[in-house]
C-alpha cells in the first residue's frame, strides 16, 4: 500500500504520478497541431496537408559578440558574424535569444519548428542537447490586455482543451529541471505601452528559473538589439534570403503545392512554372529584391502559376496581386459563385484591419469581428447577407482572414493586415491619426503603405505634417525623417516641394549613413537610396564609409553595382570587409568583374562565406590570400571543391561522413585548417607537406587511432583535436616546439602517456576529460601554461594549481568544483566561471584578482568577497 502512495514534495504537492503520461500527451499534441505549415497565397481549400517539418528552410541570421567575455569564451570557435538560426539558438553559451526580423522574415515559423523539433526530440548538431525538452509557445498577440501568464497557466494557452488535467506544478518541475524551452512570439504586436510590462515578465520568468531555455522573436524597429541582454539573451537578426536560399525556397514551394488539390494550373506544369520563375528572378534583379523574405517569394511562387501576366515590379503591386488573388480571382476560375465582389470583400477586411491597427492588435474575438461587420453593413447597400454569413464566408474563402484558435480572428499575416488598414486609411481620410501614431514602431508599415494607396494631395498631406512634427519633436526626428525616406518606396507622386524637402532632409541629416543600424534602415528604400549616395567615400569616416557600402549593397540593385565599383578602390579594411560582404546580394561573376576585380581588398585577403563563391575568386587580381569560412550551416562531403581555387590561406568548414583531407594539401600556402562534424578524416598524413601550416583543429566523432600525422607538423602554434579517448601516445607532439595553443576534447587519463611534457605550450584546453584529476595531469604535461580552461569536468580539484603559472582560469560547463587550491597560486589574475552551478567563492576571499561570474549560475559566499576581487557579470 505505501509503495502506492505519491511521493510528495513543495514542487509536487500531489505527486508526480501522472506526470510522464501528461508529458507524452502533451508532446503529441504540439507535435501535431504545429507541425503544418500555411502556403500563403494558395486559398484555405488548397492547402495541401504539408508538414512544417519537411518544409523548413533554415535561414541565416548575424550575431557578434558583444561584450568582452563572450569574444573570450569563443575564441577556439570564431567565425563568420553569419551563422544559421538553430546554430545561433542552440550554442551553449547563449541558451536565451531574441531573434528579430522584418515581416515575413520566418521569425513565427522557425519558433514554430523548434516547439515540434523539440516536442518529437529529433534536434541534431547544436541544438542536440535541447532533446528531450518540453516546449511552451506563448503567441503574445493573444495577450494584448490584462496580466500575462504565469508558468501554470501556459497549458491554458496552448492546450486550453486539456488543461484541467495538468498534474500540479507540472510546469515549474519542468522549469525547476532545466527541460523547459518558452518561446515567446511577437513582441512587436503587443503596444509599446506594454513592453515594458513584457520585459518585466520575461526578467521574472529568468530570475525564478536559471535554468530555463528562452526563445523571442519582434521585430527590430520594436525593441532594438540588446532589450533582454541584462537577463542573459544574446541577439541575431534575421537576414534577408540569399540566391541560395531563394532557390531551395522556390523548390520546396513547389514541391508543397504539388500536393494541393486544386492548383490554378495543371499539375504537370508545375516544373515549367518552377523553371519559369528562375529564368525571370536571373534576368530581373528588382525580383531578386522582391523575393528576399519567405513570404514575399511565397507571393511569387503563387503569382507565377498564373503566368497570363508579367510578375510584379513593386512591393504594393506584389501584395495588390495576391490579394486580388486570393479574394476573387481563384473562385473567379472555378466558377465558384460567392455573395461579395472584390470591392466588398476588400471594404470589410479593410474595416477590421483599420480597427486592429488603431486599437494596437493583431487579432479580435469572433463576436468582435461579427459585431463590426454589423456596423459596416449599412453603408454598404448592394450587400443582403448576415453578418455572421459573411464573416464565415471570409474566414473560409478569401485565405486571408483565419480562426487562429476556436473563437478568434486574425490575418494570415500581418502584412496583409497592414496593407488592408493603410488602404482603408486613405479611403476614410484618415490622415491625422496617421500622422499621430507616425512615432511608432508598431505604424511604420502601415504608413509607408498608406503612402502607396493615397492620391497625391493625402501623399503630400500625410508626409508634410510627418516633417513638420520632426521639426516640432526633436526626440523623435530622427525616426521621423527615417518614415519619410522609407515612404519614397511607395509614393507615385508627390509636390515637387515637398519631394526637395525630404531630399533635403536625407542629404543633410541621414546620407551618407554614419551608422550600420541607419544603413540598414535606408537600404529599404531600394534602388530610390542610390541618387542620395556620394560618388566616392572621401572624407568619410571609415565607419561612414563602410556603412555607405553596407547600404549601397543592401539594395540588392543592379544600379547599384556603379557605386560599388567606384567605392571599390578605398582601401580602407571596413570597407573593403563590406564589399566583399555585399557579393552575396549579387549575381557572383559580375560582382567580382565590376566590383572586386581590381578593388586592394584586406591586405590582399578574402573571407568567403559561402563555397558558392569559389568559382569567381579567381577574377580578383589582387587576391593574396582566401579564407574559406562559411559557417556551420553549409556541410560537405568532400574537400575536391578546392581543387583549383587560388591562393587558398585558409579553410573552415563544416563536413559529414568520411572526409578525405588531401586536397587541401595541395595548397601550400594554406596556414590554418578548421574542419569540425566528420565521422572520420581520411588522409591526414598528406598535411605533413604544408610548410606554413600554424593552425590545425579537426574534431570528428571516430576516436583517433593515433596521432602520427602531427610529426611532419614543426611549424604548427595551434592545435585542436577531439575523439582522443584511445590515444596513449602523445609522443608526436614532442617535435612540435613552436605549439603554444592546445584544444584537446574527450581525453583519455593524460598522467601514464608516451611523451611529453611540453613546456612550450601556454594556452591549454581541455574538454571531457576522462580520467581522474584533470589538473594533477595538466600540471603533470603542461608545466607552463598561463591560460588553463577546462569545459565539461565532471569534478575540478583545483588543489595542484599553484604548480603552475596559470594567470587566467576558465571553468566552463563544470560540476562540483573546488576553488579552495587557488590560495596556493601568486600568479592568477583572472577567473572566468560559465554555467558552473552552486561554487562556493569563499576560498577567494582576501584574493586580488578579476572574477567573471555567469549570471545564469548560482554561488556561495558572494557578498564575502574582499575589495581585492574585482567582480564583473556575465550573459
Amino acid at each position: 500500500m505505501l509503495a502506492r502512495v505519491p511521493k510528495v514534495s513543495l514542487q509536487a504537492p500531489r505527486g508526480t504520478d501522472f506526470d510522464a503520461e501528461f508529458t507524452a500527451a502533451y508532446l503529441r499534441h504540439i507535435s501535431s497541431t504545429l507541425d503544418k505549415i500555411t502556403l500563403l497565397a494558395l486559398g484555405r481549400h488548397e492547402q495541401p496537408k504539408l508538414s512544417l517539418t519537411t518544409a523548413y528552410l533554415s535561414l541565416s541570421v548575424s550575431r557578434k559578440p558583444t561584450r568582452r567575455a563572450e569574444k573570450e569564451l569563443s575564441a577556439w570557435s570564431a567565425g563568420p558574424s553569419a551563422v544559421r538560426a538553430e546554430v545561433a539558438i542552440g550554442s551553449a553559451d547563449r541558451p536565451r535569444v531574441v531573434v528579430l526580423g522584418e515581416a515575413g522574415s520566418g521569425k513565427s515559423t522557425l519558433l514554430d519548428w523548434l516547439a515540434v523539433t523539440a516536442a518529437r526530440s529529433e534536434f541534431t548538431d547544436q541544438l542536440a542537447e535541447w532533446n528531450g525538452i518540453v516546449p511552451f509557445v506563448i503567441r503574445l498577440r493573444s495577450f494584448p490586455a490584462g496580466s500575462l501568464p504565469a508558468p501554470e497557466d501556459f497549458i491554458r494557452h496552448v492546450w486550453p482543451m486539456n488543461a484541467a488535467r495538468m498534474p500540479e506544478g507540472w510546469v515549474h518541475r519542468h522549469f525547476e529541471e532545466g527541460t523547459a524551452v518558452v518561446l515567446i512570439d511577437g513582441v512587436d504586436e503587443v503596444g509599446a505601452d506594454r513592453r515594458q510590462e513584457v520585459h518585466t515578465w520575461i526578467g521574472q520568468l529568468v530570475a525564478q528559473n536559471p535554468e530555463l531555455r528562452l526563445v523571442v522573436t519582434s521585430r527590430p524597429a520594436a525593441i532594438g538589439e540588446r532589450w533582454l541582454n541584462d537577463e542573459g539573451f544574446s541577439d541575431v537578426n534575421l537576414l534577408p534570403m540569399n540566391a541560395d536560399d531563394i532557390s531551395q525556397f522556390i523548390r520546396r514551394w513547389h514541391e508543397a503545392a504539388e500536393r494541393s488539390s486544386i492548383l490554378p494550373c495543371d499539375h504537370s506544369e508545375l516544373p515549367a512554372a518552377e523553371q519559369r520563375l528562375h529564368n525571370q528572378l536571373a534576368t530581373r534583379p528588382y525580383l531578386r529584391t522582391l523575393a528576399s523574405t519567405p513570404l514575399l517569394c511565397a507571393m511569387l511562387c503563387a503569382l507565377n502559376l498564373d503566368h497570363s501576366t508579367e510578375l510584379p515590379h513593386s512591393r504594393m503591386e506584389l501584395y495588390r496581386r495576391a490579394l486580388t488573388m486570393l479574394l476573387d480571382i481563384r473562385d473567379a476560375k472555378r466558377k465558384i459563385p460567392g455573395i461579395l465582389d472584390l470591392s466588398q470583400k476588400e471594404a470589410l477586411l479593410g474595416d477590421l484591419a483599420w480597427r486592429l491597427t488603431e486599437g494596437g492588435l493583431v487579432e479580435m474575438t469572433e463576436q468582435e469581428a461579427q459585431h463590426y461587420i454589423e456596423l459596416k453593413l449599412p453603408s454598404m447597400p448592394n450587400v443582403d447577407k448576415r453578418a455572421d454569413e459573411i464573416l464565415q464566408h471570409l474566414l473560409v474563402r478569401t485565405g486571408v482572414l483565419r480562426r487562429p484558435e476556436p473563437g478568434t480572428v486574425d490575418f494570415v499575416h500581418r502584412t496583409f493586415l497592414e496593407y488592408l488598414a493603410a488602404s482603408e486609411a486613405t479611403e476614410q481620410a484618415r490622415i491625422p491619426a496617421l500622422v499621430a501614431s507616425a512615432h511608432l514602431d508598431t505604424w511604420r508599415e502601415t504608413i509607408v503603405m498608406a503612402c502607396g494607396h493615397a492620391k497625391r494631395n493625402q501623399v503630400d498631406d500625410l508626409l508634410a505634417r510627418i516633417l513638420d512634427r520632426a521639426d516640432r519633436e526633436p526626440e523623435n526626428a530622427r525616426k521621423l525623417w527615417l518614415l519619410a525616406a522609407a515612404c519614397l518606396e511607395t509614393v507615385n507622386q508627390i509636390s515637387p516641394e515637398l519631394r526637395e524637402r525630404i531630399d533635403s532632409l536625407i542629404r543633410q541629416h541621414l546620407v551618407p549613413p554614419r551608422y550600420r543600424e541607419v544603413a540598414e534602415l535606408l537600404a529599404r528604400m531600394g534602388h530610390r537610396l542610390l541618387r542620395y549616395l556620394p560618388s566616392t567615400l572621401d572624407g568619410l569616416t571609415e565607419e561612414a564609409a563602410a556603412a555607405t557600402v553596407q547600404a549601397a549593397g543592401q539594395t540588392r540593385n543592379t544600379e547599384a553595382l556603379r557605386y560599388l565599383s567606384n567605392y571599390a578602390q578605398d582601401p580602407r579594411s571596413g570597407v573593403q570587409d563590406e564589399l566583399v560582404h555585399a557579393w552575396q546580394y549579387f549575381d557572383p561573376r559580375r560582382y567580382a568583374e565590376e566590383v572586386l576585380a581590381d578593388a586592394p581588398l584586406h591586405a590582399g585577403v578574402v573571407v568567403l562565406g559561402s563555397t558558392n563563391l569559389l568559382p569567381y575568386v579567381g577574377i580578383l587580381r589582387h587576391l593574396r590570400g582566401l579564407i574559406l569560412s562559411p559557417g556551420a550551416w553549409e556541410t560537405v562531403d568532400s574537400l575536391d571543391l578546392l581543387d583549383g581555387v587560388p591562393c587558398l590561406h585558409s579553410v573552415g568548414l563544416r563536413c559529414r561522413g568520411d572526409v578525405d583531407v588531401t586536397p587541401v594539401s595541395r595548397h601550400p600556402d594554406v596556414e590554418s585548417i578548421l574542419l569540425v562534424g566528420a565521422r572520420e578524416y581520411l588522409g591526414a598524413r598528406s598535411l605533413g607537406i604544408l610548410p606554413k601550416l600554424r593552425r590545425l583543429s579537426l574534431l570528428g566523432n571516430m576516436a583517433w587511432s593515433d596521432l602520427e600525422f602531427l610529426r611532419g607538423l614543426q611549424g604548427l602554434r595551434r592545435l585542436s583535436l577531439g575523439a582522443l579517448q584511445e590515444i596513449n601516445d602523445y609522443s608526436p607532439l614532442d617535435d612540435l616546439t613552436q605549439l603554444s595553443t592546445v584544444r584537446l576534447s574527450q581525453v583519455g587519463d593524460l598522467r601514464e602517456v608516451a611523451g611529453g611534457p611540453w613546456p612550450q605550450v601556454k594556452d591549454l584546453s581541455v574538454v571531457d576529460y576522462l580520467g581522474d584529476d584533470v589538473v594533477a595531469a595538466v600540471a603533470a604535461n603542461f608545466p607552463r601554461i598561463q591560460t588553463l580552461a577546462l569545459r565539461d569536468q565532471r569534478t575540478v580539484d583545483l588543489s595542484d594549481l599553484g604548480q603552475l603559472p596559470v594567470e587566467k582560469l576558465i571553468l566552463d560547463h563544470c560540476q562540483a568544483v573546488n576553488l579552495s587550491g587557488i590560495t596556493a597560486t601568486s600568479t592568477l589574475r583572472e577567473i572566468w566561471l560559465t554555467e558552473c552551478s552552486d561554487v562556493d567563492l569563499r576560498p577567494l576571499v582576501g584574493e586580488k584578482l578579476e572574477l567573471h561570474l555567469s549570471r545564469r549560475s548560482t554561488y556561495q559566499g558572494i557578498d564575502e568577497l574582499g575589495p581585492g576581487v574585482a567582480l564583473e557579470w556575465i550573459g
